[in-house]
């Protein structure tokens, strides 16, 4: 039987992956996009800035966030419902 959805775990990252650092947040992109690229499925996955925060010494810290287009955490089109100018963003298998 084919799988129907990536396993995901819920909870903290076992990676102890920081999404709200911009570089945390384009890892766990990468991770949901692969995840469902993997058994077929096209998600629309992007990283945005939510907050910043000055720290009180001249510097500050920005927040972000990612947003997909999964409904109900669920994927809407099929990796074979790409337009032919997409096909170059497959994605490879994670290892």
């Amino acid at each position: 039987m084919p799988q129907l959805y990536p396993r995901f775990h819920p909870g903290p990252s076992g990676g102890r992956l920081d999404s709200f650092s911009e570089r945390g947040a384009h890892e766990l992109a990468r991770r949901i996009r692969t995840a469902w690229a993997n058994i077929g499925w096209d998600v629309e996955v992007r990283v945005e800035r939510i907050a910043s925060e000055e720290l009180g010494d001249g510097r500050s810290t920005a927040h972000f966030t990612v947003r997909s287009d999964l409904i109900n955490g669920l994927p809407q089109r099929r990796l074979s419902q790409r337009r032919p100018d997409e096909a170059a963003r497959v994605l490879p298998r994670a290892a």
